[in-house]
């Protein structure tokens, strides 16, 4: 015989309860009869209960109303709002400016010596980067966390740029060589390429609603660049002006510098993602604050109890009181 499930008796406490005091009054034997069924089925209710980790997790809860979402809702919401955060976002570069430096030593008849320092800086000037969000990955992790790695490829876009260069000279060099600064307009691209945004999604529970608030440490993104093939000539003529007698581009090696300022470009430049698009979103489970009783409005003031991910299942928990004065 198949013992029955906690639900099923306790629809049959509640139907039983429901006989209770419908019966005769007049009818003593009747009456003993159903309160002896009825608190046996529910001394059964709550011994299955106590071994149903469903139904403990809802008992052993101080809340008045008491949530559950499985995990996979959960996964899946967060999913959704972690892709719309970068997803057919545009990043105006106008105002990056991208910043690199070395130095350049070269073997010479005293020994292996130091020439200078480069330095080497790009203004993106119309240049914009065109996200799109990939598939996420994401997880639950108590108490109250559910992490993201949201994969997000920028599309290659072309634009105007201004390169700047300078080279500074040092010790002996400095001596026998001028420095120079060049500055040239070019014209570059943000290369198509995959990154990694990595973070979580924290969950809070207002009492009224649970809310996903996002914990994205790290909200920067390296683009890779390059230059047209023209603007690379440009960058290479300019270096090759100073390769004269009495500046320093004849010890620098334009060949060089110019394989500096390529990878330079390659390795990209740490752009920040807007602040703006990082923002809180509510899910949709929300308690109404309000309830008609008899054709009357009760105001309702709702507390946040609890809230905790448990057996992969999300438990949030509200505290019910009626406000003063809204009785009916």
């Amino acid at each position: 015989m198949r013992a029955a499930s906690p639900l099923a008796l306790a629809v049959a406490a509640v139907a039983l309860a429901g006989c209770a005091t419908k019966a005769p009054h007049d009818d003593p034997a009747r009456m003993a009869l159903l309160k002896d069924a009825y608190g046996h089925l529910h001394e059964r209710l709550e011994k299955a209960a106590a071994t149903e980790p469903l139904v403990a997790s809802v008992l052993a809860d101080h809340g008045h109303v008491v949530l559950a979402m499985r995990s996979g809702l959960i996964e899946d919401l967060a999913g959704n709002v972690a892709r719309r955060y970068l997803d057919r976002v545009t990043v105006d570069l106008s105002e990056v400016e991208g910043h690199g430096s070395g130095e350049l030593r070269k073997k010479t008849f005293l020994g292996r010596m130091k020439l200078g320092n480069w330095r080497v800086s790009i203004d993106l000037g119309d240049l914009k980067g065109q996200l799109r969000a990939g598939t996420p990955r994401v997880g639950l992790r108590g108490p109250d966390l559910v992490d993201v790695e949201l994969p997000v490829d920028v599309q290659e876009t072309a634009g105007d740029a201004t390169l700047h260069f300078g080279w500074d000279s040092s010790g002996l060099a400095s001596a026998v060589c001028k420095d120079f600064e060049l500055t040239r307009e070019i014209h570059g691209r943000v290369l198509a390429q995959r990154h990694l945004v990595s973070g979580a999604l924290r969950l809070d529970n207002t009492g009224e609603s649970l809310t996903l608030t996002p914990v994205f440490p790290e909200r920067k993104v390296p683009l890779k660049l390059d230059l047209t093939p023209d603007s690379w000539a440009v960058v290479e003529a300019a270096l090759r002006s100073q390769d004269t007698l009495g500046t320093c581009g004849m010890l620098m090696d334009p060949d060089k510098a110019l394989v500096l300022l390529k990878e330079h470009a390659a390795r990209g430049i740490n752009v920040h993602l807007p602040d703006s698009i990082f923002r809180a979103v509510s899910l949709p489970a929300r308690l109404q604050k309000s309830v008609k009783v008899n054709q009357s409005a009760v105001r309702l003031r709702l507390t946040a109890k609890s809230l905790r991910i448990e057996a992969a299942t999300l438990w949030s928990s509200v505290s019910v009181q009626v406000e003063a004065g809204t009785k009916p």
